[in-house]
């Protein structure tokens, strides 16, 4: 326990590292930005580019004819990217590193060929590629599973503390808070009930990804109950 304890410690705090912390928190922005593509696509909408920037912040650009399409889009990074943070370690936690190596890789090559289009998101998807790709076809399995366990740690703090930033946001600064203020501008809720509906998700999932990062089966415990 102690050592899972100061593990999440350190990539929480190597988090705010200048230059490796911004490395890192990328992760959270491409999932993020990702969601955004990924539910336009499924909602008829046009996904036009992706854009990935030095200060970890992103950019999904798409057209929409459907209002519901487009919302729906507006608001999906923020819980997509909770989700997939803690599906991804409860992955790690069942010992599933190859398939979780292979859903990273798939994600960040479909990207890099369909999605991003500025030159900060195709460097930094293609060292994370041929990183991962040399740590595995030449067996360094142990860093290549501390560098999964990095990234599964380091989407879990930052998709929560995106989720606080944009609630403040969204409360002090309503016309400028990216999602909650095309969301306030498409459904007419104000942008401080996205802020706080982020937040309260974000929440939620922290909590849960940090208990199975500890060692709790939410799958084995709902089973449980159930039957």
């Amino acid at each position: 326990m102690l050592e899972y304890i100061l593990f999440f410690s350190v990539i929480a705090t190597i988090s705010f590292v200048p230059i490796i912390g911004p490395y890192i928190s990328m992760f959270n922005t491409m999932v993020h930005e990702s969601a955004h593509a990924l539910v336009a696509t499924l909602t008829g909408g046009q996904v036009v580019a992706i854009s990935i920037f030095r200060n970890t912040s992103g950019l999904a650009e798409f057209r929409h004819r459907s209002w519901f399409g487009r919302v729906l889009t507006y608001a999906a990074g923020y819980p997509l990217a909770s989700v997939f943070s803690v599906a991804y370690l409860y992955a790690l936690s069942m010992d599933l590193f190859l398939y979780v190596g292979m859903a990273i890789f798939l994600l960040l090559a479909y990207n890099l060929l369909f999605w991003v289009r500025n030159l900060v998101g195709w460097i930094w998807v293609l060292t994370v590629i041929l990183g991962l790709s040399f740590l595995y076809y030449n067996e360094y399995m142990y860093w290549y599973e501390i560098v999964l366990n990095i990234i599964g740690l380091s989407l879990l703090v930052q998709a929560f503390i995106t989720c606080w930033i944009i609630f403040v946001l969204s409360v002090k600064q309503r016309d400028q808070a990216g999602d909650t203020t095309m969301l306030a501008k498409s459904t007419f809720l104000p942008a401080s009930f996205w802020g706080f509906t982020f937040l309260a998700q974000g929440t939620v999932f922290f909590i849960m990804g940090s208990l199975i990062w500890f060692g709790f089966d939410p799958v084995k415990r709902i089973i449980e109950i159930v039957f």
